[in-house]
């Protein structure tokens, strides 16, 4: 290859470097001046990213209910959904079993629990005969015969 075509190929590439990190510098930039316009903290420089002890749910009950917050409710200084959590579903500490899934605070089989078939909230149809009285779900589908 000609010197001049390597010449002129290694400054193109050159300057696409260059674009794309100024892009990425730009996108940072906000970030950036948002972190150096706050309030100097009175702790030592290497203390800086150090969250306080009492900056979590346990002392203060309404981080969890921040936007972005993992859920409403605090266990063991973290914010969770006891909902839906899988370690701590309707109360601290309550681990759902293998095989089994949180749903509205109660740990549920999603392959046989006819209020929840397959997915949470997911109700068979409730139908009446001689040996079911209500919707039966088997392997996460509703029977509907």
């Amino acid at each position: 290859m000609d010197t001049k075509v390597q010449t002129m190929l290694l400054m193109a590439l050159a300057t696409l470097l260059i674009l794309v990190l100024a892009v990425n510098a730009a996108d940072h930039l906000d970030t950036y001046a948002n972190a150096v316009s706050r309030p100097a903290s009175p702790r030592g420089r290497f203390l800086l990213n150090v969250t306080p002890r009492t900056n979590t749910c346990k002392y203060n009950k309404s981080i969890c209910r921040q936007t972005g917050s993992a859920g409403p409710d605090c266990c063991d200084e973290v914010c969770v959904d006891k909902s839906t959590d899988f370690n701590n579903c309707g109360s601290c500490g309550h681990d759902c079993h293998f095989g089994k899934t949180c749903c509205d605070g109660d740990c549920v089989d999603l392959q046989k629990d006819e209020d929840n078939c397959g997915r949470c909230g997911l109700v068979c149809p409730r139908r009446i005969s001689t040996h079911n009285l209500h919707g039966r779900c088997e392997n996460g589908l509703c029977d509907y015969n």
